[in-house]
This record gives C-alpha cells, sequence and structure tokens, in this order.
C-alpha cells in the first residue's frame, strides 16, 4: 500500500461513486478499481460494499477511513512544506551586515519578507572581519564584506563607497579640504576592533600625506563619531554613504584620492544549497540592477 493508493480510498470514501473519484484522481475507472482491490487484499477485507444500489464503506471501511484522513492530512502538509522549502518560501536565513549597507540590507528585508513571510530571518550587525568569520564557521550565511572577499568564499559586488572627512559646522576647515589639511587636527575614529578593515583604510590614507592622525577618542558607531564631531572634538573620516544622514550641524568634505574608494560585496560560503539563500540572492540582483540603471 502506498500514498496514492490511500489518497484513492479516501477520495473515493468521499464520493462514492467510482466514476467520480477517478476524474478527480485523474485516473482511469480500472486503474482506480486496481487501487482498491491492491488495498483489500494488504488488509484482508473488503472496504467498500457494492450492489445495485450504488457504493458504499464496509464496517472496516468505515473504520480505516478515520485514521487514513489525518494520515493523508499530514502527508499533504510534508509534501506542501518540502515544495516550499525547495522553493526557499520557509526556512531561515542568517544575515550580517556593516555601517556600508545600512540603508540597503533593510530596504531588502522588507521586500523579502513581503515575498517570503514564512521565512525565519535573523540579522546581525558586525564589521566585515567578524562576518567573515561567521560564513567560515557557519554561523551567518550571506554577508556584507569588503571586497576582494577570501577565496573560500563566492561573492559578488553590491555598492561603492569610499572615505569622506567630517567636521563641525563652526570648524574653520575650509569645503574642499582634503587630508592634507588635516595633519594637525584632532580625530574621532571608528574604532579597530568595531570595523578593522575601515579603521586601516584610513590609517593608510593619512599615511598617504605624511601623518598619522592624532586620534583622541574612538568609538564604535558611526552616528556616535558624527555627535562628537557636532560638539566640536575633533574631525573624523567616514563612508561617505553616510552623508545621505540627517545630522545637523556637521560638514562632509569628500576625497577624491583614489585609494579612498573601495567596493563592499555580498558574500556566502561555496556550495551552499540552502533556497532561501538562492531567493535571497536573486532579490538582490534585482535590486541592485534595477538601481545601477537610475
Amino acid at each position: 500500500m502506498d500514498i496514492r493508493e490511500l489518497r484513492s480510498f479516501v477520495t473515493l470514501a468521499e464520493q462514492l461513486h467510482f466514476g467520480r473519484a477517478a476524474k478527480l484522481l485523474n485516473l482511469s475507472q480500472p486503474a482506480l478499481t486496481k487501487q482498491i482491490l491492491r488495498m483489500e487484499e494488504d488488509l484482508g477485507s473488503p472496504l467498500f460494499e457494492r450492489d445495485s444500489h450504488g457504493t458504499q464503506l464496509s464496517a472496516t471501511g468505515r473504520r480505516f477511513l478515520q485514521e487514513a484522513r489525518p494520515v493523508l492530512a499530514a502527508f499533504e502538509r510534508l509534501l506542501t512544506q518540502g515544495r516550499q522549502s525547495a522553493l526557499g518560501e520557509t526556512g531561515s536565513l542568517h544575515v550580517a551586515f556593516g555601517f556600508h549597507t545600512f540603508e540597503l540590507v533593510p530596504r531588502l528585508m522588507v521586500k523579502f519578507r513581503e515575498q517570503c513571510p514564512e521565512v525565519e530571518v535573523s540579522l546581525r550587525d558586525l564589521s566585515s572581519a567578524e562576518q567573515i568569520e561567521g560564513l567560515s564557521n557557519g554561523r551567518i550565511d550571506l554577508g556584507f564584506v569588503r571586497q576582494p572577499a577570501p577565496s573560500h568564499l563566492q561573492s559578488m559586488p553590491v555598492i561603492k563607497d569610499r572615505l569622506s572627512l567630517v567636521s563641525s559646522s563652526n570648524s574653520p576647515l575650509r569645503e574642499n579640504a582634503t587630508l592634507a589639511d588635516c595633519r594637525n587636527e584632532r580625530f574621532v575614529a571608528i574604532s579597530e576592533k568595531r570595523a578593522p578593515g575601515f579603521h586601516h583604510h584610513m590609517l593608510l590614507l593619512c599615511a598617504k600625506h605624511g601623518f598619522h592622525p592624532r586620534i583622541i577618542q574612538e568609538v564604535s558607531e558611526i552616528t556616535t563619531a558624527l555627535a562628537l564631531v557636532r560638539a566640536g572634538l575633533g574631525l573624523a573620516v567616514v563612508p561617505q554613504s553616510t552623508a545621505t544622514s540627517e545630522f545637523a550641524g556637521i560638514r562632509f568634505h569628500p576625497l577624491r584620492d583614489k585609494e579612498a574608494a573601495w567596493t563592499v560585496g555580498a558574500a556566502w560560503r561555496k556550495g551552499d544549497s540552502n533556497p532561501v539563500l538562492k531567493r535571497f540572492l536573486d532579490l538582490l540582483r534585482r535590486e541592485t540592477s534595477v538601481n545601477g540603471r537610475k
């Protein structure tokens, strides 16, 4: 006895008519009859009584139907869940991102949850180094890291960013100032622990202009750095993407150095067969393609 025969039995038990049941099951009537006969042979008892008045369930058939319905319903649920899982409509996805993608990732998540409300999604705010570690040990499924990503990961470029100098609106620093004008200034810096790649990038660009920044305060958040700059504690170097933030009392000075630019890419483990990951990456490709054409 298999699940197809069980489905045929339940359908016939509900219809009590071989012709109608066969049509609903997309079977010929002889094929349906053979299935029922095989079941009766397996059980050693007739499931239906057939006479000139039609088809009726036997006593064995009535008892068997009570048990067959929940078994069939459970199987149908299992089949539906399996199909949804294969399509990436259910399951889980663990995503990490940093301050470079604070605008992109939340926007993607809103659209993804609209498309796949049954998927369990967790978000973590991590540096690129922490994300690479999380991808390597399997704690996260997708990250947004500085390119190039390590060779054991698969990646795709997502956004471009560059370093930008930030000063207080009361600072005498000229509008088109460069890092070369800031060798004697005080700096508020994003800490190396929070964002090692970004921190080292800032130091390298300062070194290009012949100085090491006089860092008087390290912070872990961009907003904290901007608040301290606004209060007059010093200058800061932040991603240019944060220049879109509505933060009164500060000025952004884009740094034109070629070395100030970098690319952030989505990264995931090679060979990861998680259907939810594939579905999210498909959305990411569509979104970045649309925004890239704007």
